[in-house]
C-alpha cells in the first residue's frame, strides 16, 4: 500500500481569463475545481495509475466535505481526520494571453496536538500494509516545523520508506530524519541550500549534497527541463517529451506518484524517475487542476529520455 499524508489539503479552484487586468473587472470564462494538496494529488494519481493507495488527511467544514465526496467519487480510499475549522480554498488565475498563472493560497486551518495525534494514530493503523508513505505539502498553522521529521522517524522504525515533498522549514527539519527520498523543485532547493541553482551541473551538485546529508535519494525537478535524480548508486537525468502545456498544476505531485510507485514496486531509481516524468508530462496536458490519465502516461513513457550522469 502507498500511504499519503496531507496535513494541509485544499480545494483548488482555477479561474481562466483571456487577459488579466489588475484593478479592473475581469470576466472568467472557465473554472476548474478539484481536491488539492500534495498528498491528496499523489493518492489520486496513484489510483489512476492502477496501484493501491490510501489518503490520510485533515478535512473540515463544507470544503472538507467536498474533498470527501470527490475522493469517494474517484474511488480513492481515504482515512480522514475531521477538524473544526474548514479546509482552505486556494485560487489560481490563468491569464491566457501570457500563459502566466497567479496563485493565491491560504495558510489553512489551525490544528492542535490532539489533531496531530489523531493523524499519527491513523498512520499507525496502516503500518501493517504500508510499503511507502508520501508526506506532502505545507504544514498547517499549529503544526511544529519538525512534524514531518517525527513522522519519518516513526515510519522508518517500522520499515516503511518515506518520500517527503514539502518546502521551507518543514523540508529543512524533515531531511534531518533521513527520508528515503525528497523531491524539491528549483525554488525549494535554492531556499534550502541558500544559493543559486540554475545549470544542470548546479542541480546535480545540489542533489548530491543532499544525499551526503543522509537523504536516500534526491529528485530535483526542473519544469520543462525534466528532473535530475541522485542516490549513493549514481545520478540520472530525465527529459520529458514535447507536449502542449495546458496547466502545470499537479505536475509535481504526479511526478511524486510515479516515484512512489517505483519505490512500492522496488524498481530502480531510473525507472521510477521515468514513470514520474511521464506522469508529470501527462498532467500538464490536462486543463486546470486536472491530473494525469493512465492512458496518456503509458503513451508518453517510452518517449521519456533517461541518461546516466557521471
Amino acid at each position: 500500500m502507498i500511504v499519503t499524508v496531507t496535513l494541509n489539503p485544499a480545494v483548488d479552484e482555477t479561474l481562466t481569463v483571456q487577459r488579466l487586468q489588475l484593478g479592473e473587472t475581469n470576466r472568467i470564462h472557465e473554472t476548474d475545481i478539484d481536491p488539492g494538496g500534495k498528498g491528496l494529488n499523489v493518492g489520486r494519481a496513484v489510483k489512476r495509475l492502477g496501484r493501491p493507495a490510501v489518503v490520510i488527511a485533515f478535512v473540515g467544514g463544507e470544503t472538507g466535505q467536498f474533498i470527501r465526496n470527490r475522493l469517494e467519487r474517484e474511488n480513492v480510499e481515504t482515512d480522514l481526520v475531521e477538524i473544526e475549522e474548514p479546509t482552505r480554498v486556494n485560487i489560481s488565475v490563468l491569464d491566457e494571453s501570457t500563459g502566466i498563472q497567479t496563485n493565491l493560497h491560504h495558510d489553512g486551518p489551525t490544528v492542535g496536538p490532539a489533531d496531530l495525534h489523531a493523524v499519527e494514530a491513523k498512520i499507525e493503523e496502516w503500518l501493517p500494509e504500508a510499503v511507502v508513505a508520501v508526506l506532502g505539502g505545507s504544514l498547517p498553522p499549529g503544526a511544529p516545523a519538525d512534524t514531518y521529521a517525527r513522522l519519518i522517524e516513526s515510519l522508518r522504525a517500522n520499515d516503511v520508506r518515506t518520500i517527503l515533498d514539502t518546502s521551507g522549514a518543514a523540508l529543512a527539519e524533515g531531511i534531518k530524519a533521513r527520508p528515503h527520498m525528497i523531491k524539491p523543485n528549483l525554488r525549494e532547493a535554492r531556499e534550502l541550500l541558500g544559493r543559486t541553482i540554475e545549470t544542470d551541473e548546479d542541480v546535480l551538485q545540489a542533489a548530491r549534497e543532499l544525499v551526503d546529508r543522509g537523504v536516500g535519494a534526491v529528485v530535483l525537478s526542473m519544469g520543462r527541463r525534466g528532473a535530475i535524480a541522485a542516490s549513493p548508486e549514481g545520478a540520472w537525468k530525465a527529459v520529458p517529451p514535447e507536449v502542449t502545456t495546458d496547466s502545470t498544476i499537479g505536475a509535481g505531485d504526479s511526478m511524486v506518484a510515479g516515484l512512489a510507485i517505483g519505490v512500492y514496486e522496488h524498481s530502480s531509481l531510473a525507472e521510477g524517475l521515468a514513470l514520474g516524468t511521464a506522469a508529470a508530462a501527462a498532467t500538464v496536458t490536462t486543463p486546470g487542476t486536472e491530473l494525469c490519465r493512465a492512458e496518456d502516461v503509458q503513451a508518453l513513457l517510452p518517449r521519456v529520455k533517461v541518461e546516466r550522469l557521471q
